[in-house]
């Protein structure tokens, strides 16, 4: 088939890769003219590394990257309200604490490796249905002009949470902003500090900090803000800002003292009735991967994973199947439980950790110890965070 793959971020890259390996024509277009990573530190589950085992990409991986074992939250005045290690599951993989510009030039430098068609510098601007398949136009960055890109057979949105493809498939049901976003930095580690654990610390519902391992020696940190008012903080100067922060640091105060710049990330949720859509009788399709089909708040820190998840599965579907329908219903029955799971959870969470509902913090810091001290619970919470359950009774593998 001729594939374009619109968007370079973890799930276009590693979905050019997979398809172009299996004798594809694959073009990835992508609006930056000159690709970097954009965002803080990466929780890189176990499932995400068995998709980068499949492609020999987890050995430089890890060695680029931090074990993290465990994961402590703590309320108001330092009070612990979940300690959990991976341990708590036999056989569980830790996560790693990746730099995402690590990982993005892992993806990247395999994509250039394979020679595949790269069109830079190309904001799509349209996706129609023609006569031979999918018409993709873009923008020329060299003049008013659009410029067509030509027909393909199977159209890939791998463009993130504001998705120009699904817009164009008319997939979504749910598509809107979360209220709150966070403010992040990445800072050296050189000693080690945040050793092999992610560390939260929350005040009430609208204020909390975390502490993420981040590559050999770096950590990541996020500060919880109302998207609204992330620019007014950053304004207000790093001095105003580590007052805050430092309280709510315990041990990694030192940390907080060594951000030079505060960045704004703020996110949405994304549901869609589908992932694909076929057209032209069955002969090509549009079809969404990543964020572009399921972006949600990073509560659980799985949203790579799960991009990589999708990635893996597409590829498997259009290896098995012949017939292009079959395989896009296959690959979209495949996701939708596991995706489901993850997306019900992090919305039942979101309210009580990053919100203006300050009453459930109470009810927050009461039944957080005690659910993690439940017996069962400690495995089918480390279960969730490696990324491969679909309902409290089933977990999900790769294909």
């Amino acid at each position: 088939m001729r594939v374009a793959v619109v968007g370079l971020g973890t799930a276009g890259a590693t979905t050019a890769c997979l398809l172009f390996d299996q004798g594809h024509d694959v073009t990835v277009v992508e609006q930056a003219d000159d690709p970097r990573p954009v965002g803080a530190g990466i929780w890189l589950q176990g499932l995400g590394q068995q998709v980068l085992d499949r492609l020999d990409l987890l050995g430089p991986m890890r060695e680029a990257s931090r074990v993290v074992r465990r994961v402590r939250m703590e309320g108001r005045g330092g009070r612990r309200l979940v300690d959990i290690g991976y341990d708590a599951r036999p056989a569980s993989s830790p996560a790693l604490g990746v730099h995402r510009g690590d990982l993005f030039g892992l993806l990247f430098g395999a994509v250039r490796e394979r020679g595949i068609r790269l069109e830079l510098g190309a904001r799509v601007s349209a996706v129609e249905p023609r006569t031979g398949g999918i018409a993709l136009t873009v923008d020329d960055p060299g003049g008013p002009d659009a410029r067509d890109l030509g027909r393909f057979d199977l159209v890939i949105g791998a463009d993130g949470s504001r998705s120009r493809v699904r817009a164009a498939l008319g997939l979504a049901t749910r598509d809107r902003e979360y209220r709150y976003g966070a403010l992040w930095a990445i800072v050296p580690d050189r000693h080690g500090l945040t050793g092999d654990t992610l560390f939260q610390r929350m005040d009430g519902t609208r204020r909390y900090l975390g502490v993420l391992p981040t590559g050999t020696d770096r950590a990541s940190l996020f500060w919880s803000v109302r998207t609204a008012d992330a620019a007014a903080v950053v304004a207000g100067g790093l001095d105003g800002w580590r007052s805050e922060a430092r309280p709510l640091a315990g041990p990694y105060a030192p940390l907080v003292d060594e951000v030079t710049e505060l960045l704004p990330a703020s996110y949405r949720t994304v549901a869609v009735r589908s992932s694909y859509r076929v057209v032209g009788g069955g002969r090509s399709a549009g079809v969404l991967v990543g964020d572009a089909a399921h972006a949600m708040s990073p509560q659980l820190g799985a949203g790579t994973s799960l991009a990589l998840a999708d990635a893996w599965t597409l590829a498997r579907a259009v290896e098995r199947h012949d017939d292009l329908t079959t395989a896009l219903q296959w690959y979209d029955d495949q996701r939708r439980a596991h995706v489901r799971w993850y997306r019900w959870w992090t919305r039942a969470m979101t309210p009580a950790f990053q919100g203006d509902l300050t009453a459930l913090a109470l009810p927050r810091d009461l039944l957080a110890p005690v659910v993690a001290r439940t017996p069962g619970m400690p495995r089918l919470l480390v279960g969730t965070l490696t990324g491969d359950r679909r309902s409290l009774l089933r977990t999900w593998d790769l294909p």
